[in-house]
């Protein structure tokens, strides 16, 4: 692959001869182009990915996630005893949940 991308890049020198460069078909030429972009994106994807910090807790009320899910707070600390879905913070203005787990919870529960 390499080989290719050094090769192929040479040929559009104007140092180089053309009886030197390999002949290329339309279609070659698109497929070699097409790799290299392909590449090019995971690159670059990686070292966006890598240098991106990890995104903040979204914490959830009791009362978003009743409104979400459709059911009533009895019914959603019936189901925290249950084990479907765990409070991660309590406070004197109620419970508190993950963003994720709000939606994994819905998921589960309307089945």
């Amino acid at each position: 692959m390499m080989i290719e991308k050094l090769f192929f890049s040479k040929c559009f020198t104007l140092s180089v001869k053309p009886d030197d460069c390999q002949k290329y078909s339309l279609q070659e030429v698109f497929w070699i182009l097409m790799r290299t972009v392909v590449e090019s994106k995971e690159e670059v994807k990686a070292m966006i990915q890598s240098k991106l910090p990890d995104p903040p807790l979204q914490l959830v009320h009791s009362s978003e996630v009743c409104q979400y899910v459709g059911i009533v707070s009895k019914t959603l600390y019936r189901c925290e005893r249950q084990g479907l879905i765990k409070a991660v913070k309590r406070d004197h203005t109620g419970k508190y949940y993950l963003h994720a787990d709000m939606v994994t919870f819905k998921q589960k529960y309307r089945q």
